[in-house]
């Protein structure tokens, strides 16, 4: 029986052994190591860029946020100086208008003011043409109290 161990044989598989396990190392365990090395690198930064970009993405939700909050104020604003530009603007058109009518009627009283007198005038010098006719008739005198007529006609307040 030959010896369970032979020293030959084992001698022979060490250095096949050596022979594989450099090979493995040169050529596959390094360039392997490398790559995941290289890989962890890669994700690193991508997970750095992606949270730049969450960050990124978050302020711009709230950059919108805000300036969607802005846009809301804003308008609330705007919609209230319409309103009160329009109040103002609805006053003066009030205070136009009243004052419209008060100049009109003032107009419409000078007017019947003026249209009175004439009536008036008229009425007056109507009265004297008649009682001056009466008294050309009653009296058969044309001339008669003229002037005593018109003093009084002027002195009567209609």
């Amino acid at each position: 029986m030959d010896a369970l161990f032979d020293l030959s044989s084992f001698i022979i598989q060490g250095i096949n052994f050596i022979i594989v396990a450099f090979v493995l190392r040169k050529f596959f365990f390094v360039p392997y190591m490398h790559y995941l090395d290289e890989e962890a690198k890669k994700r690193k930064h991508l997970e750095a860029e992606i949270a730049k970009s969450a960050n990124i993405l978050t302020d711009a939700h709230n950059q919108a946020t805000n300036i969607i909050d802005q846009s809301k104020v804003d308008a609330k604003l705007i919609a209230s100086e319409i309103a009160e530009n329009a109040r103002k603007e609805a006053a003066e058109l009030i205070k136009k208008a009243h004052l419209d009518a008060d100049a009109a009627r003032a107009k419409g009283f000078d007017d019947i003011a003026l249209e009175r007198k004439m009536i008036v005038e008229e009425l007056r010098s109507k009265v004297i043409d008649v009682a001056l006719k009466m008294n050309e008739k009653l009296f058969a005198k044309n001339e008669a109290n003229v002037e005593f007529l018109k003093t009084q006609a002027k002195t009567i307040e209609l």
